[in-house]
């Protein structure tokens, strides 16, 4: 439900389950690969260290299993705080906030059946997630506020 305070408009969407499924190939990805470049060193420097570098890598994989598998538990409840203005989206809160001002945004992928938009900018990219009847709403407001040369792609 979102909610106006001077101007704002503030909610909590509901994260996608498959989006978060992308990140946990993103963290199995990044760690194997770290994983595959310390054996190539071990055996480049000779391979004594082999069968340690295959036990840390073993351990690695396992607590990235382990941390991938509880957040997983939790997976389609986890929600995300969403702040609008007139110029920017902000996605998060406290610390964690990452600000999207719409004069940056450089591409728009709207996934109407997941009631997402993912947005682009030169240096990186973020989710809003609004629950289906205020989804309109939020894609318009965002879409409205883009600079011309933005990209909108439907999916």
């Amino acid at each position: 439900m979102i909610t106006q305070k001077n101007g704002r408009y503030e909610w909590n969407g509901t994260v996608d389950v498959s989006y978060e499924h992308k990140t946990f190939k993103i963290v199995f990805g990044v760690c194997g690969g770290l994983c595959i470049v310390f054996i190539i060193m071990a055996l480049a420097l000779g391979g004594d260290m082999l069968g340690v570098i295959l036990l840390s890598d073993l351990g690695v994989m396992a607590v990235c299993g382990l941390v991938c598998f509880l957040f997983n538990l939790n997976a389609g409840n986890r929600k995300q705080a969403y702040t609008m203005t007139e110029d920017c989206i902000i996605i998060g809160v406290g610390r964690a906030q990452n600000p999207f001002f719409y004069k940056s945004i450089r591409k728009a992928i709207v996934y109407t059946g997941r009631n997402m938009i993912e947005l682009h900018t030169l240096i990186g990219h973020g989710p809003v997630f609004a629950d289906h009847n205020d989804f309109g709403f939020v894609r318009d407001y965002i879409l409205r506020r883009l600079p011309e040369t933005a990209e909108v792609v439907y999916e």
